[in-house]
């Protein structure tokens, strides 16, 4: 097989910024309207967001390192993709536009026609940094594209490294250093057992 090209670029998007505007939700998944992701981090208001899982044909997933400026988890290992959803856009397309914006992956009409998701129930995910004064609640839902062997142009406003690990590897890294990577990676895995079962 060959390695696919990991390279950075400057895509011209910063990491998280505050002028983004959500969906909100009540906690039973009722629409609310939409506000800014600074008012919905302070006030734990729900909003949405997407995991994606890139494999390559060896069956190894990218993770990335997280920018050093991210608020939330800076430098930690973290999903291929982990983004929120613009206003209006579905979860396929949230997953697409990630790819393409911290990675450098433009989904073909195939690929997006192989993508697979979600693969798990939409499910609520919490996090709670109270010396940052965060509350992140989000519905999640996750989906996976197998077999991508092409070149990964990561974006490094966003991202400050990328490689491949299996799954196997990934689980003993995370035991054995979990605070090399973020808290909704390491949980999300756990809850799949690493792909041996699924999110019921």
């Amino acid at each position: 097989m060959v390695q696919a090209a990991l390279l950075s670029r400057d895509a011209g998007v910063t990491a998280e910024s505050e002028g983004e505007v959500f969906d909100t939700y009540t906690e039973d998944g009722t629409p609310l309207g939409r506000e800014l992701r600074s008012v919905c981090h302070a006030k734990g208001i729900w909003h949405r967001a997407v995991y994606a899982l890139l494999f390559n044909s060896a069956g190894e997933l990218l993770i990335q390192r997280r920018s050093p400026d991210k608020k939330v988890a800076p430098g930690q290992w973290d999903l291929s993709v982990a983004e929120h959803l613009s206003p209006g856009e579905s979860y396929a397309e949230g997953v697409a536009r990630g790819l393409e914006e911290e990675l450098g992956v433009t989904l073909t009409q195939e690929q997006r026609a192989a993508l697979q998701g979600p693969i798990t129930p939409r499910h609520p995910r919490r996090l709670l940094i109270p010396q940052q004064g965060i509350q992140d609640n989000e519905f999640i839902e996750v989906y996976r594209l197998d077999g991508y062997d092409g070149p990964i142009a990561f974006n490094h406003q966003e991202v400050t490294a990328c490689r491949w690990v299996s799954l196997a590897q990934l689980r003993s890294d995370m035991a054995a250093q979990p605070q090399d990577y973020t808290v909704w990676f390491r949980e999300e895995m756990a809850e799949l057992d690493f792909f041996g079962v699924g999110r019921q």
